[in-house]
């Protein structure tokens, strides 16, 4: 069984430049998405709108491929991404801002107890269950980088202003780069588990602790989203709030 909750709120923001997406549930399936348009840039709801359109179009084949081949499914991913990052750059062409909107993106395929993770940009998932949260995605910003290859120090990452600095995004370059997980085969659940999908405006001012809430199955999803980003306003988050969450019960 699948169940799902979902939510994008304005925050304090004067607009809301993300978007999410779910997939109609159909035999255990789905995919679910969140894009968080890039605030530092021109027209980042318009292109978060596109990456959540382009992804719409494909909902059908992508929850058909999920059920079949890995490598098929990986490779039809990619190019879904890269489609809609050529539909952004279309229109930022055709209103003179080519390589100044751009939107994160990250993305869930589910099918029983095998998924597939997609992402680009510091939208991020992540997986709860009775063991803790564990963040599956990476992101991609400058900070990210000079933490993983020993150049900052972990005590200096939560307070970097490079954590806002994306490496890669939807958009801004012709070619695009997401991330698969796993890598080499669908990931395999052996227990029920939580995926949360989330903008950066949800999950920077809540702990692994806060997301753990996620891990009671007798709790309503959509009261413990509500709740959380009600944690994240009163803790002064700046931007909006998307999430998802998917929970899957084998």
């Amino acid at each position: 069984m699948i169940r799902v909750a979902q939510l994008s709120l304005q925050g304090k923001r004067p607009s809301n430049q993300d978007r999410i997406i779910v997939s109609p549930q159909v035999d255990g399936r789905v995919v679910a998405a969140v894009a968080d348009g890039l605030g530092g840039m021109q027209s980042g709801d318009k292109a978060a709108e596109i990456a959540v359109q382009s992804l719409g179009e494909s909902m059908e084949e992508l929850l058909v491929k999920i059920g079949g081949d890995f490598e098929a499914a990986r490779a039809f991913v990619f190019d879904v991404y890269q489609r809609a990052n050529d539909q952004i750059r279309v229109f930022a062409e055709e209103h003179s801002r080519l390589g100044a909107v751009g939107t994160t993106l990250v993305t869930l395929l589910v099918s029983g107890s095998r998924y597939l993770i997609a992402n680009t940009g510091d939208s991020r998932c992540y997986s709860v269950n009775g063991k803790g949260v564990q963040q599956i995605t990476q992101d991609h910003t400058v900070a990210d980088s000079l933490l993983r290859h020993g150049v900052m120090a972990a005590k200096d990452y939560p307070t970097s202003p490079l954590r806002n600095q994306l490496t890669r995004s939807l958009g801004p370059k012709p070619e695009c780069e997401p991330d698969v997980f796993p890598e080499v085969e669908f990931g395999v659940l052996d227990h029920d588990c939580t995926f949360l999908l989330c903008s950066d405006g949800f999950y920077g001012k809540l702990t692994d602790d806060d997301l753990n809430r996620l891990a009671n199955p007798g709790d309503a999803l959509d009261a413990i989203l509500q709740n959380l980003a009600a944690e994240a306003l009163e803790r002064q988050t700046s931007d909006n709030l998307s999430a998802i969450a998917v929970r899957v019960e084998l």
